[in-house]
């Protein structure tokens, strides 16, 4: 595809068209489930590309783009699978209800009722005191239904339309901001007291934070992400010079030990809410970021080595026991690691490797919330304690429905959807506590199949992909380096995400960029694609100028070009 701004427009016009039969389909799934959905709702999701639309031609007439339209593209692809899977969850009445099983069999007694009609003859129909009618096609206007309660006043209030607004509004305030050459040399020079001022708000959501979510459902460190990272990369592009100056691979304790500082400084918040995740992909982003700034072979071996040495020490003191004992000596290397392990994160590694195996109730990391569960029902203490077949049936229970109801009803969700889906409105991801943010790429693969998945995981690779050429193509190395950064936040997020739910990771409670649309996440992702995009920009405006006339002096941020 070109990289003009018409093709691009094009194509976001023809994902508004995908976008209303989507949507269609999820009506027509809810009425044959016996529930109306929404037109509101349906129709605030799709005005939320009048923005869109609205930032191409901002971007394209206003600003004068010229940097990759590619990046804008795939995030609104990803946007609008979001919207849509977002609408088919609220629209169910079974998915938040309080009284599920109330609203499971509402839905069940319109199933049922279709099905008498079209596949029950006159015969059938008489003996279950049903008009003799014969067996015939449906109108779906004949079927009892459920009306949507959705108000424009609960569209007007609801997060759900005014977190993408404030994305649109990150967007183009990270745009204009860091398409400025002076801005970005302010941050450059002042990006170590930025991440200080971050540290003050941050550290008071971590002290009044819960399971790791602050201010309802929205997690504290989504809108410190970027500062950190600014500051690493302002670190880097001041000493990525002097790292170069090794002894035995090792850089000089001057050089590194900043580094180290400021690489440590997000990891203590994580270590105090037990958040395995957000240290996963901070770990991947700052790897990112040295492994760019600095390309001497005995330093990227050195530091390469001991990531691994350090992953590899941390999954094997959070293996299973019954793991750790088929090795010889295992059991043993792994006692301290596994003694400092937090049991939150023991946890996300059982569920991983052996998740449809629950632990006995005397494992250390288990025992608590085991007796809380047996305490707090004292009919499961007393089934617990009349045999120990039978306390092996309670452990089981409680372990699913704490623990792995989750991640085993993800598991059967996408292994029913196969390759095209259930169809949309016609699967059961609403049985997913939380199917429309940390599960969402569960609920995407029932409905859509391996095919939609598909699209959604081309679609992070080619985002991805564009955010690398957008770093290869800086001409300085502070600019090469936010760039690489960003990009390896959103691809590990996507990662973490997505190898969660099919078992290829630990499950950690990430979201998916731009399709999760809960809380900060998704202003921190267009945050982020504004970012991008301005690099881009800056980019193809320095190539045009060295074009015509080499001899143009370099911008102020040019100063200290990439060697």
């Amino acid at each position: 595809m070109k990289n003009r701004a018409s093709s691009h427009l094009l194509v976001i016009l023809l994902i508004l068209l995908f976008e209303i039969a989507g949507y269609w389909a999820i009506h027509r799934g809810g009425v044959l489930r016996g529930y109306e959905t929404s037109t509101i709702g349906a129709v605030r999701d799709l005005l939320m590309f009048v923005p869109l639309l609205a930032m191409v031609i901002w971007l394209s007439r206003v600003m004068n783009y010229s940097g990759q339209w590619i990046l804008f593209t795939t995030a609104v692809l990803l946007f609008s699978i979001g919207m849509l899977i977002q609408y088919r969850l609220y629209s169910d009445p079974e998915y938040n209800a309080r009284n599920k099983s109330a609203a499971r069999e509402q839905k069940m007694d319109a199933l049922r009722t279709r099905y008498i009609i079209e596949n029950y003859d006159a015969a059938k129909k008489q003996l279950m005191g049903l008009p003799a009618t014969p067996a015939s096609s449906i109108d779906l206007n004949q079927l009892p239904r459920r009306a949507a309660n959705y108000s424009i006043r609960d569209a007007l209030t609801s997060s759900y339309t005014w977190i993408p607004i404030f994305s649109f509004l990150a967007f183009g305030v990270a745009y204009m901001f860091c398409v400025r050459d002076g801005f970005l040399l302010w941050l450059q020079r002042n990006s170590f007291i930025v991440v200080l001022l971050t540290l003050v708000p941050l550290a008071a959501a971590v002290v009044t934070s819960s399971a790791g979510k602050a201010l309802g459902n929205m997690t504290p460190w989504e809108p410190s992400k970027i500062p950190f990272l600014l500051g690493f990369a302002g670190i880097l592009t001041a000493r990525y010079k002097d790292l170069g100056e090794t002894y035995w691979g090792i850089p000089r304790a001057r050089d590194v030990v900043p580094l180290l500082v400021m690489a440590m400084l997000p990891f203590v918040p994580f270590f105090a809410l037990k958040d395995f995740g957000q240290m996963l992909i901070f770990s991947g982003a700052y790897t990112t970021l040295y492994l760019v700034a600095v390309r001497r072979w005995p330093q990227l071996l050195l530091f390469v080595g001991s990531v691994l040495l350090g992953i590899s020490i941390l999954v094997v003191g959070a293996l299973p026991r019954d793991v750790q004992e088929k090795v010889p000596l295992l059991p043993t290397i792994a006692r301290p690691a596994q003694t400092m392990l937090p049991a939150r994160i023991q946890q996300r590694f059982h569920l991983w490797l052996d998740g449809f195996d629950p632990p006995s109730p005397e494992v250390s990391w288990w025992k608590k919330d085991y007796q809380e569960a047996i305490n707090g029902d004292p009919q499961l203490k007393q089934l617990s304690e009349q045999s120990p077949a039978m306390q092996k049936i309670v452990n089981v229970d409680v372990w699913f429905d704490k623990l792995a109801f989750q991640p085993a009803q993800a598991v059967f969700g996408i292994a029913s959807g196969k390759n095209t889906g259930r169809g949309l409105g016609l699967g059961f991801p609403e049985v997913i506590p939380i199917a429309d943010s940390d599960y969402v790429y569960a609920a995407i693969a029932e409905e859509l199949g391996l095919t939609g998945g598909a699209i959604v995981l081309l679609a992070v690779i080619i985002l991805v992909v564009a955010g690398v050429r957008t770093s290869l193509d800086a001409r300085d190395m502070f600019t090469k380096l936010c760039a690489a950064g960003l990009t390896a936040f959103i691809g590990f997020q996507a990662l973490v995400n997505v190898g969660g739910i099919l078992r290829a990771l630990p499950m950690t409670g990430i979201t998916l960029p731009f399709v999760s649309h809960g809380g900060f996440s998704l202003v921190t992702s267009f945050a982020m694609l504004g970012m991008l995009m301005a690099f881009s920009h800056r980019n193809a405006r320095d190539q045009m100028l060295a074009k015509p006339s080499p001899g143009v002096p370099a911008s102020p941020l040019n100063l200290e070009a990439v060697e």
